[in-house]
């Protein structure tokens, strides 16, 4: 955890998303990689959403992003590039979360991993972005992020 030392300051946690696109999928027929989250999860039960991990101290967006593809989907990345940012306060810290272009060189997605200590998926699927909606209503910061992303799009 993070935050910016000032007096009262709400501690920050840093994030990352990452926007895979179906390599089959084009135009009106685009597809991202969506997870969906565990019905048991504290914030976010049963929600689709875009593969996404939490910071660890000293971590790169490189580390970072490499983690989330082999922890969370059980594949290899590779960063296409950084596509946005933004934040969302909670109860008790901020989430800042850094939204990244990303493709899988390697390995086909499975959930969930057995990386003990962070939260698993119970499903993905090549889905089109206006699954996301749900997430973005329900207070997912990632699904409000690539909305936002594909609005200014143009999409």
């Amino acid at each position: 955890m993070t935050g910016d030392g000032g007096p009262g300051a709400r501690p920050s946690r840093a994030a990352m998303a990452l926007v895979i696109e179906d390599p089959g999928s084009a135009g009106e027929r685009r597809r991202w990689l969506l997870a969906r989250r565990p019905d048991d999860d504290p914030d976010l039960p049963g929600v689709w959403g875009l593969p996404a991990g939490s910071r660890a101290d000293g971590e790169t967006d490189e580390a970072l992003l490499a983690r989330i593809g082999r922890e969370k989907l059980g594949v290899e990345t590779e960063d296409l590039g950084r596509l946005g940012a933004g934040h969302l306060d909670r109860t008790d810290y901020r989430l800042e979360m850094r939204l990244h272009a990303a493709r899988i060189v390697a390995g086909e997605p499975r959930v969930p991993q057995s990386a003990p200590g962070i939260t698993q998926y119970s499903d993905w699927g090549w889905k089109p972005p206006s699954e996301l909606r749900d997430g973005a209503a329900r207070g997912s910061l990632c699904c409000r992020l690539a909305l936002d992303l594909q609005a200014a799009s143009g999409e």
